[in-house]
């Protein structure tokens, strides 16, 4: 006579990884979306707007740094910031003619802004959680500047990911 027990454990279940961390550090080189969010103490939408940017370095002595332009229209929006590999900071902005977002608005910005630099899954860098201090202005795809609010604030968001 065999005896078999119901549910018996045969040992101990192995644990689940770890969600990987994000590694810091990478450089920002090739095609990228930036993403402006207005911030919170804004009385103007907070839908992000996205936009299809350039990266390339900038500036090697005695600061490196990388400059992003707006694809294919460089010379409406600019991000140039200094890079110590694992931290941007820098300047954000629009000519007076701002820049048409994907989401069909347009954005002006002026802005000093920073943010960690962390690898993105490319072996690029990537910026996930950035922030930054100065104006922003709203409008219809052929508005006029601040048609759908302005705001000056310290806590406006953005991204700047690999596509």
């Amino acid at each position: 006579m065999t005896l078999t027990a119901c549910g018996s454990n045969p040992g101990p279940t192995p644990s689940p990884s770890p969600s990987p961390t994000p590694q810091p550090g990478g450089s920002l080189t090739g095609a990228y979306t930036l993403q402006i969010t207005p911030s919170a103490a804004c009385a103007m939408s907070r839908t992000p707007q996205s936009f299809p940017m350039a990266a390339a370095a900038a500036g090697v002595s005695p600061h490196p740094g990388v400059q992003v332009l707006l694809d294919p229209n460089g010379f409406l929006l600019e991000m140039e910031v200094l890079s110590d590999v694992v931290t941007i900071r820098g300047g954000l902005g629009t000519t007076e003619a701002g820049a048409l977002s994907d989401q069909n608005q347009r954005m002006w910005v002026h802005a000093m802004g920073t943010g960690p630099v962390q690898h993105a899954s490319d072996g690029r860098g990537e910026v996930i959680s950035g922030l930054f201090a100065g104006y922003v202005a709203l409008a219809a795809a052929d508005g006029a500047e601040g048609q759908l609010g302005t705001c000056s604030a310290a806590d406006h968001a953005f991204t700047l990911r690999p596509r």
